[in-house]
């Protein structure tokens, strides 16, 4: 039976310096979005990991979940061979999480179907290991991430609402925007506060939480991809409340309005209207 593997947004997203690890110490609020891929995880007779997919280039070793299933058989010498198939809808390197939340879903998958009984900071803890986003899938509500990723406060009282995502159909590397910042250090001015984000999302203000919007990224990404800023101020022109680049991008968010439906402004788009939760 396939299981949800969902994507993510982040509402906020502060990059502080780097670590000797490579890793960047992070200050982020992610909201899980209805967005999903499909998982289904089966036992192998064979001691073995297969991973396979709609996208024959996530078949390989390099595949968070199959990072995340060599792990656990590693470090809890698990004898038991999985065979991981991804039907894939979230696009790749999208600023959405995709990947992390595969390895995520394997990760507490695999915990119950070989008897692991591993608690939840535990998870946390290995999920840690295989990337910065990873650890906020372990657990469902919406939070504030913080450390390199492992922190997580979950924000209790989040809501569901509708927005819109358009993606311009290429990839963006994480690897490539956090090394863009680290060379550019742009100097960043914002209003955004996250706690005021926090404060308005248990409120459920949403003009507040669109006051509140912000990502070190963007100018990186809208810089160097011109169409992410087309997006961004097409959505603003067409009545959104805020817009905004989600992760490393190239995807945007934008919280949707009645007169904002007018879909013939980006029809050359890729344009999902979602929840997020």
């Amino acid at each position: 039976m396939p299981v949800p593997s969902y994507a993510k947004i982040n509402l906020y997203l502060k990059i502080g310096r780097k670590l000797s690890s490579g890793y960047h110490n992070i200050q982020s609020v992610m909201q899980r979005i209805e967005l999903n891929d499909n998982i289904t995880i089966e036992p192998l007779t064979e001691d073995k990991i297969i991973v396979e997919s709609t996208n024959r280039e996530l078949e390989g070793e390099e595949n968070l979940a199959y990072q995340v299933a060599a792990l656990l058989k590693k470090n809890y010498k698990a004898r038991h061979g999985v065979r991981i198939y991804i039907e894939k809808n979230v696009p790749l390197e999208a600023g959405l999480g995709g990947g992390s939340s595969n390895a995520a879903t394997v990760l507490l998958n695999l915990n119950k179907m070989w008897g692991l009984k591993l608690k939840e900071k535990q998870l946390i803890e290995i999920a840690s290991q295989i990337g910065s986003d990873v650890p906020f899938f372990v657990q469902e509500n919406a939070a504030l991430v913080e450390g390199i990723g492992e922190k997580i406060k979950p924000i209790k009282k989040s809501f569901s609402i509708n927005i819109v995502l358009i993606n311009p159909g290429f990839s963006v590397s994480t690897k490539w925007a956090y090394s863009a910042f680290d060379r550019q250090k742009p100097k960043i001015k914002t209003k955004a506060n996250v706690k005021e984000l926090i404060s308005a999302i248990e409120k459920k203000d949403i003009k507040e939480i669109a006051n509140n919007l912000h990502n070190d990224f963007e100018p990186i990404v809208t810089k160097k991809y011109k169409i992410v800023n087309e997006i961004k101020n097409n959505l603003l022109r067409n009545d959104a409340l805020n817009a905004l680049v989600s992760g490393s991008g190239p995807t945007v968010l934008a919280y949707s309005t009645a007169s904002m439906r007018q879909e013939r402004h980006f029809s050359k788009y890729n344009m999902i209207t979602h929840s997020c939760f």
